[in-house]
């Protein structure tokens, strides 16, 4: 399945900076917004001489996608500075655009450094998985398999049962990593993290009032998503992310994510608002 993963968000070139990608999940209910995130990613990394590394990626969502039909990505290359690069992707469905991403590159620098302490938390060899948790309670939603699919390993601090949430503290904490090992491509490496990023925003909203994202008279979405990434790291080795709600209020949900090394780094920093009000 990592395979499976890796070419999906791998867009294959259609020349003039245009690309064209299939969906990890055909028989899902909609395109799920990790993904497109992703192979904005990938995309734009195509397009931005190899010295140039991504640090940011701000992104609206704007129609929900078709998984059964194939993604094409328009890539607009805005700027090539003296050590900075910005690129523009739409990504497009039957010509209309279902995510607009900007994204921005810069040359390696060195300046001051700084973050916050990782929390402290057990390894991951003491948690199971949300797969695994899956197949012991028999509610494998094979349609839809972002956190239990083979592809991905994540191991929810606190566990949550999602068909029957709770209201708790607004905060989750995930380790993550694929299943198997990737190629030495930092592109490639911080495009499944902006997939894995999508994971878990929305949710830790809802949990602060024990919603669920399929209660029939609640509407939830993506609306914006951003992500900032720090520094190297590897999405084949662990990676905490520590999710926390920010705001809740006015129909609408935000909340804010770091990814750690196992090390203790802080390699990226991702923010999202979504939709959340009774139909």
């Amino acid at each position: 399945m990592i395979n499976t993963l890796l070419d999906v968000l791998t867009p294959q070139s259609l020349g003039e900076n245009k690309f064209s990608a299939g969906n990890m999940h055909p028989a899902a209910f909609r395109v799920y917004g990790g993904q497109v995130l992703a192979q904005c990613v990938s995309a734009a990394v195509a397009t931005v001489a190899s010295d140039r590394i991504l640090h940011s990626q701000h992104a609206y969502f704007l129609r929900p996608g078709d998984p059964t039909k194939p993604i094409i990505f328009e890539v607009e290359p805005a700027r090539d500075g003296l050590s900075f690069s910005s690129r523009r992707v739409v990504a497009l469905q039957g010509g209309k655009p279902i995510l607009v991403s900007s994204l921005s590159f810069q040359m390696p620098s060195t300046g001051d450094d700084y973050q916050p302490d990782m929390p402290k938390v057990p390894p991951p060899e003491t948690l199971p998985s949300e797969r695994q948790l899956s197949l012991e309670h028999n509610n494998l939603d094979e349609s839809f398999m972002i956190t239990t699919g083979e592809d991905l390993d994540i191991r929810l601090v606190e566990p949550v049962d999602w068909d029957n949430p709770v209201a708790r503290e607004p905060l989750l904490q995930a380790w993550m990593k694929t299943t198997g090992p990737m190629p030495d491509e930092p592109g490639l490496h911080q495009a499944v993290l902006a997939y894995l990023s999508d994971a878990f925003l929305i949710d830790v909203c809802l949990i602060a009032h024990g919603r669920h994202f399929a209660h029939v008279d609640f509407q939830v979405a993506s609306l914006d998503h951003v992500l900032w990434f720090h520094e190297d790291f590897r999405a084949d080795e662990w990676l905490l992310h520590t999710v926390k709600a920010e705001r809740i209020g006015g129909g609408r949900g935000l909340a804010s994510g770091n990814f750690y090394t196992r090390e203790g780094r802080l390699v990226a920093t991702t923010m999202q608002q979504g939709v959340m009000r009774f139909r």
